[in-house]
């Protein structure tokens, strides 16, 4: 009896010891980082009355007879669940995400203790605490290499409020970018390259420079005081009109340039028409036919066939001329418009080249066929009994002024004053010529009454020279151009020494225009001037001529259409033809100089900044622009790189010393092939170390990780640089990133990882054991401290701005508190129960 008693009473104990536990739970429900704990019940040792017996035969075993003596709390359990996290304003709270604590110490790390409670901050010294003072453990940043080593010893976590970081200089600087590798570039652009009028020569440095080199680059400065690049010829399909659109050139398409209208005059020693009304024999007269004897005409005009048996007079030899002009479904046209000279007796062939794009519609290219009778020399006799005349069988072999045929004893002429103009894309050399601007001067071989033509290996400017001054350039071949330059110089050669402005189906000094100035000024067009000035030819360029020969300036008139073959297999290009087309009409010497569109280039730029040792910030500019697209169909981009003066970048003594030119090229698949310079020397001339190597990190060959080119908008998408200027550490300017990094802002605008936070585990969570000040220290069962970084071996990730609540669930701690009353108030009735069965064994002796 005395037993249910004791265990009623050790009941009641361990129920009071599980009220305890609880109560601390609910206390602590609001707790950071509080774990709660549960009460682990356990039986008493029980009195063995009778043991257990084995069966025997014809007899059952039996079981043991024990009477137990109650129940004990064996331990207490603490549940390591995770708490909520509840997100603060403040920056240097921590949660952690999972399994792990956080390490603090009060003796500088030797003894450690464990916490979930995050709620850490500043103290006056700088040292990074708990609310109770203890310091976390964790990395100091190393500012000799700015690096935080967390493989060493965790210890205090000190952050100086006071912090200086020291200035960097820049070693490397990155760039992630578009280039648009298609036709529309919107503002991504720049002007084209101006050039000047001499081929193969810098006129301001008056220096030998090919300007189709890629290898070389010129400068000019501007009246602003600013270096720009100049005298570089690029591909001329990556031009781009004033609009920001793509002229797209390809393979064969041009432009047909009219330098002045082609005319020929049959008669052109003004021989005597044949006069109807003189009944007077005349011989040697030019006879077109008459209301009695009918001619023949019979021409080859531009290569059309022109036959008409029928012609009584000029007019009839005009309009039926003229009926070819334009071309029909069924034949090509000539281009070419008859009119009858002011005397009526012959006929001027006019055209200007304004219609039409192919070579039958250009031009002047007039035979005279063995049939053909009108406009002859004949002698006409008159016959006065019949009252009429008869016409020789035959030309005239001597007329009175000299004339045997339209043209002067020739039988077929050609009047060349229009050039075809046609691209390629494979870099062509238009060769050099001695040019009366600058450079070298010529000098015919031989001497005076026998000069000859120069040596070509010796002097290929002077005998291309020489061959121009001979008719080398009044031919119909086409102009093969890849390069601005190319078309620029070609203009010009043309407008000079490729014109027949006198019509006369020869070539002759007279036909020299030599003050044509063909260049591309600094507003990106090319600008042609014709000066009223006499040029004085070389002495020597005629064989006899032992002074310089002088030659007036020429009138001009400009034409421009597109260029295509008379086969259709190459199309025209409108946007091409439209940029010249401000050249057309008239441009007497001494007028006003032509302009075309402006030409842009597809560019794009980007402000890298750099720091030098003394933490002064300087502007690396980067500007892409495009030159060429290459036969694979990649692209390749010039790359200038420029620093503001007195900056130096440019060691290589030619140019400007704040300026290098280098070049990016680009695959067909857009990612970069190559790029060069991969470094450049800078040296910033303010006081700071000289000399300072910076790496240029613009990406990977054959990769998308830094520049590339596709068809989509220029744009910088990413810019870094490893250097930055001295700053002080802000205050209240720390955060916790996830992996425990403690990163402080600084006022030069850097962000610095300024140490580490610790964190530590433990094999067995509940073996800690709970020291007050939501701090654990290791026991026997809880397994050492294992320090790391967060987010690895198992450790959770931290939560700035966030605290762990206390993981205490309120509806299942209040529901315990039922169980437990139920629990006591049982065990009570166990004790009060027993008093009444002892009562009665008392009464009993009464």
């Amino acid at each position: 009896m005395m037993r249910s008693l004791w265990s009623g009473v050790s009941g009641l104990q361990t129920h009071q010891i599980a009220m305890d536990v609880e109560g601390n739970n609910i206390a602590n429900v609001n707790t950071n980082g509080f774990k709660y704990s549960r009460a682990d019940f356990g039986t008493m040792f029980s009195q063995t009355v009778k043991i257990a017996t084995v069966p025997t035969d014809g007899r059952g075993g039996q079981n043991p007879l024990q009477i137990g003596l109650g129940a004990s709390v064996s331990s207490t359990t603490r549940i390591h669940s995770q708490g909520s996290v509840q997100t603060t304003d403040k920056n240097t709270d921590v949660a952690i995400n999972g399994d792990g604590f956080f390490m603090v110490s009060d003796d500088g790390g030797l003894t450690n203790y464990l916490t979930r409670n995050g709620d850490f901050k500043l103290d006056a010294y700088g040292n990074f605490v708990n609310n109770t003072g203890f310091i976390v453990q964790g990395w100091n940043i190393n500012w000799a290499d700015q690096t935080i080593d967390s493989s060493r010893i965790p210890g205090n976590i000190f952050i100086d409020p006071g912090m200086h970081i020291p200035a960097q200089k820049s070693t490397e600087v990155s760039i992630k970018a578009n280039l648009n590798s298609g036709l529309n570039i919107g503002t991504s652009s720049r002007n084209l390259y101006a050039l000047d009028s001499v081929h193969g020569y810098n006129s301001k440095t008056l220096q030998d420079r090919d300007e189709n080199d890629t290898g070389i680059t010129q400068f000019y400065t501007t009246s602003n005081n600013s270096i720009e690049v100049t005298e570089k010829g690029v591909d001329a399909a990556s031009l781009f009109n004033s609009s920001g659109t793509g002229l797209n050139l390809r393979e064969g398409q041009g432009i047909w340039v009219s330098y002045t209208d082609a005319k020929y005059s049959t008669n052109p020693n003004d021989t005597a028409a044949f006069d109807p009304n003189n009944q007077a024999t005349q011989n040697g007269v030019i006879f077109w036919g008459s209301a009695d004897t009918a001619t023949t005409l019979d021409i080859t005009l531009n290569g059309v066939r022109i036959q008409n048996d029928s012609i009584r007079s000029i007019q009839d030899a005009i309009a039926y001329i003229n009926t070819f002009t334009a071309p029909t479904d069924t034949r090509a046209g000539t281009g070419v418009k008859a009119v009858a000279k002011a005397n009526g007796a012959g006929i001027e062939f006019v055209n200007d080249n304004a219609d039409g794009t192919t070579d039958n519609m250009k031009n002047i290219r007039l035979n005279v066929n063995a049939g053909n009778t009108a406009g002859e020399a004949r002698d006409m006799t008159w016959g006065a009994a019949t009252s009429s005349f008869t016409a020789s069988v035959t030309p005239n072999p001597n007329p009175a002024a000299g004339a045997t045929s339209w043209i002067d004893g020739a039988m077929n002429v050609e009047i060349i004053t229009a050039h075809k103009y046609i691209y390629t894309s494979t870099p062509t050399d238009i060769g050099v010529m001695y040019n009366p601007d600058s450079g070298k001067t010529f000098t015919p071989n031989g001497g005076a009454g026998n000069y000859q033509r120069p040596d070509p290996a010796n002097d290929p400017e002077g005998a291309a020279y020489w061959d121009a001054m001979n008719g080398g350039l009044l031919n119909t071949n086409a102009r093969v151009f890849r390069t601005t330059e190319d078309l620029r110089e070609l203009f010009q050669r043309d407008a000079r020494y490729g014109v027949d402005y006198d019509g006369s189906g020869d070539f002759a000094l007279d036909d020299v225009n030599e003050a044509v100035k063909v260049v591309v000024n600094a507003s990106g067009s090319y600008a042609i001037s014709n000066a009223n000035e006499i040029s004085n030819l070389p002495a020597g360029i005629q064989q006899a001529a032992n002074a310089p020969t002088p030659v007036n300036a020429k009138n001009m008139s400009f034409n421009i259409t597109s260029y295509t073959d008379e086969q259709g297999t190459v199309s025209t290009n409108d946007l091409f033809t439209q940029i010249f087309k401000a050249f057309d009409g008239p441009q007497p010497a001494g007028s006003q100089i032509k302009e075309s569109e402006v030409l842009k280039l597809s560019a794009f730029s980007a402000g890298l900044l750099v720091y030098d040792s003394l933490g002064g910030r300087h502007t690396l500019e980067v500007q892409f622009v495009k030159q060429t697209t290459t036969r694979d169909g990649g692209n390749e981009w010039q790359m200038i790189i420029r620093v503001p003066e007195p900056a130096e970048i440019n060691t290589t003594g030619e140019g400007p010393t704040n300026i290098v030119v280098g070049s990016a090229r680009f695959n067909n698949d857009g990612s970069l092939a190559s790029y060069s310079p991969r470094t450049v020397n800078f040296s910033p001339n303010n006081g700071a170390a000289p000399n300072q190597l910076i790496k240029l990190s613009f990406g990977t060959s054959g990769s998308n990780d830094g520049i590339v080119s596709s068809n989509s908008a220029s744009t910088l998408t990413g810019q870094a640089t490893d250097g930055y200027t001295s700053g002080n550490l802000k205050p209240d300017a720390l955060r916790v990133d996830e992996k425990g990094n403690i990163l402080g802002e600084f006022t030069n605008g850097l962000t610095f990882a300024v140490a580490k936070i610790a964190m530590a585990s433990v094999s067995n969570n509940s073996g800690l054991e709970e020291i007050g000040g939501n701090l654990f220290k290791i026991t026997a069962n809880s397994g050492a401290i294992v320090v790391g970084e967060a987010g690895t071996g198992g450790r959770g990730e931290m939560k700035t701005s966030a605290l762990e609540m206390s993981n205490t669930d309120l509806s299942r701690a209040l529901t315990e508190l039922i169980i437990i009353q139920r629990g006591y108030q049982a065990n009570s009735k166990t004790i009060s129960t027993s008093d009444q069965l002892l009562n009665t064994l008392i009464q009993l002796k009464q």
